[in-house]
């Protein structure tokens, strides 16, 4: 009976890797995908575009590449879901898909993580932004900031944003559990206040925010 499911199992990936990847990504909001399951690309795929990926599910093996907020990121994982690699990096600045707000800003760096199922064994790096900035649809400084994951309880996204004189803000989103918290403090009279006074993240008159955040 093991064989028989095994087969099964291969046989079933066998159809599915023949299959036009827009048939595959039908139920989703897409377009310009081309390709297969296993190596394709996409104009838009949701929020993010274009997109392209390869997967060598024999070797355990994925590499993705995405662009959003006009950044062009890369995405390798490896070995899932035993022991498994992962490394996330920024590549060239690229025109991606408009959206309702935008980003602006110079990343460098990576981050690698090394763990086993659901389990985040061990993380490395950091990436960090330059001069970022909210260009539309107001235009908002945001200063720099330090992205990295943290393996010591599960798998922690820690995030930093400060701008010198303006604003500082540390995000802690525990990425297994999906939810978060983002805290900070922001001057009154620079150009964030307003736009988190107005999100209701700060109260009237006040410079100190707390929010618990889920997705």
């Amino acid at each position: 009976m093991k064989r028989v499911g095994w087969f099964s199992l291969v046989f079933s990936l066998t159809v599915l890797a023949g299959l036009p990847a827009r048939w595959l990504l039908a139920p989703v909001a897409a377009e310009g995908v081309s390709g297969s399951l296993w190596q394709g690309q996409a104009q838009r795929l949701g929020q993010v575009g274009p997109v392209a990926w390869h997967w060598q599910p024999w070797r355990l093996r994925a590499q993705v590449e995405l662009g959003f907020q006009g950044q062009s990121w890369q995405v390798k994982v490896a070995g899932w879901p035993w022991n498994w690699s992962a490394a996330v990096e920024p590549l060239q600045r690229t025109l991606t898909m408009p959206s309702s707000y935008r980003l602006t800003g110079e990343w460098s760096g990576r981050i690698d993580v090394q763990g086993s199922g659901r389990q985040c064994r061990v993380s490395q790096g950091e990436i960090a932004g330059r001069n970022l900035a909210l260009v539309a649809p107001w235009s908002v400084p945001l200063g720099a900031a330090r992205v990295r994951i943290d393996c010591t309880a599960g798998m922690h996204l820690l995030a930093q944003l400060q701008l010198q004189g303006q604003h500082q803000g540390e995000l802690d989103a525990d990425l297994l559990a999906r939810r978060g918290n983002l805290q900070g403090e922001v001057t009154p009279g620079t150009a964030l206040y307003p736009v988190l006074l107005a999100a209701g993240w700060l109260k009237t008159d006040g410079t100190r925010m707390n929010r618990n955040l889920r997705w």
